[in-house]
């Protein structure tokens, strides 16, 4: 395993000319919006942050965040216009992407620039908004690798892995791990080789409890509120104790990382580090083998905010999946693929052929007499099914690869 990790290392770590140029970046974006800053006499400061600010940041890594951090005085006021006043004139490609805060993002010599506003606080317990503590835990981080240098490779093995995975990130599409997330994990573990080892033992629910801020487990269920217990891992933010770090975990991608884990620790393989682009031509060709129904449709992404946009475009596959299902189709695997502006969906059935005929379904046998008038006098030959009221329609189409096309088509018209 070592020779592998070490190879692993090698590719991820930023070579020394890197580093010279993310620097030299940082130094002239910082500067530009420091003049701005300082021209129009508004009492802020400009700090880089993220895994660039604590030496965690994978080869290949072209985004860099900077907090703008607003004196308190600027509590009440609307600092996410203020900053876009700001980048506006620094930067000529600004764009205002919306979440808690509006923030900017530019590009910049290469390079993804994001500028986040955020209010001086003294502690984290006094942040308002999340993204107001988050230079405390650049901070956190920073102060566990100057106890422990080599945290800063094992981080970037983990994070190297969780990519491959296709588990990295806490957006709602992904549910996975972010990059504080893999962080934290390393500093509990130590290392990714005991993350490795510890994947055969492990059982969910896992709580993590670095700075001890809670007795035990039992403290945790009593303090932390519900939803903030579903995660598999429940993870507490060592600088904010009534946060669970790892909340946005789904069990589903919780499994795919342990899966993957375990298998690694069974082969040793480069291979697990490698992300792997899914293409039309690799699903066609599980589809072939499967011997299932392909569909498939090319969208255009119409939100500037990746993130924000395949967050709906789920929730709009989650809705057009149980729609494909009322009609008796079954669906072998569904999923998207992103290429540039454009969003490829597509749908894999299990069913080829289906009935004439299908269930119409109606309400309770026990509702009251006139709507059970109203479906036995429209439908024929009614029955009952899982205790409601049912009978046999004539499908208006038997073709599969029809049906789910016109519900696709239907069903993404408003992402």
């Amino acid at each position: 395993m070592d020779s592998i990790l070490q190879k692993v290392l090698k590719r991820v770590t930023p070579s020394k000319m890197g580093m010279k140029k993310v620097n030299e970046v940082i130094n002239i974006s910082k500067s530009m919006v420091e003049k701005k800053i300082k021209q129009k006499g508004i009492n802020a400061e400009v700090f880089v942050g993220g895994s660039i600010a604590k030496g965690t940041w994978i080869k290949g890594h072209h985004d860099i965040d900077f907090f703008v951090r607003f004196n308190e005085k600027y509590k009440k006021e609307d600092i996410g216009s203020i900053l876009k006043k700001i980048i506006e004139s620094s930067f000529r490609n600004c764009v205002v992407l919306h979440g808690s805060r509006d923030y900017c993002k530019v590009m910049y010599k290469g390079y993804e620039l994001e500028f986040i506003p955020v209010i001086e606080i003294q502690s984290p317990a006094q942040a308002e908004n999340s993204m107001d503590a988050s230079l405390f835990h650049v901070d956190y981080v920073r102060k566990k690798i100057k106890e422990n240098p080599s945290l800063a490779d094992e981080i970037r093995l983990f994070k190297a892995f969780s990519k491959a995975q296709g588990i990295y990130g806490a957006e709602t599409h992904i549910s996975g791990i972010s990059g504080y997330v893999t962080e934290l994990m390393m500093i509990h573990y130590k290392s990714f080789k005991n993350l490795v080892k510890m994947s055969e033992k492990i059982k969910p629910p896992i709580f993590i409890d670095i700075e001890h801020h809670y007795q035990n487990e039992k403290e945790i269920r009593q303090v932390l509120s519900k939803p903030k217990l579903k995660s598999p891992i429940v993870l507490i933010d060592p600088v904010l104790k009534e946060r669970n770090a790892c909340a946005s975990l789904t069990y589903k991608t919780f499994s795919h990382l342990l899966l993957s884990l375990r298998l690694f620790s069974r082969k040793h393989s480069i291979s697990f580090f490698n992300e792997k682009k899914l293409t039309l031509e690799d699903i066609k060709q599980k589809s072939i083998k499967r011997g299932t129904v392909l569909v498939h449709k090319k969208i255009k992404k119409t939100y500037p905010k990746e993130d924000v946009f395949l967050a709906k475009l789920k929730k709009k596959l989650e809705r057009i999946s149980a729609e494909i299902k009322k009609e008796g189709i079954n669906i072998y695997d569904y999923g998207y693929i992103v290429k540039g502006n454009y969003i490829l969906i597509y749908f894999e059935l299990e069913t080829i052929k289906l009935s004439k005929m299908k269930k119409h379904y109606g309400p309770p046998v026990w509702i009251n007499k006139e709507h059970f008038d109203a479906f036995i006098n429209k439908w024929k030959n009614v029955y009952v099914e899982n205790n409601n009221l049912a009978c046999d329609v004539k499908r208006k189409e038997t073709n599969v690869k029809k049906i789910v096309s016109k519900i696709l088509s239907k069903g993404i018209k408003d992402v």
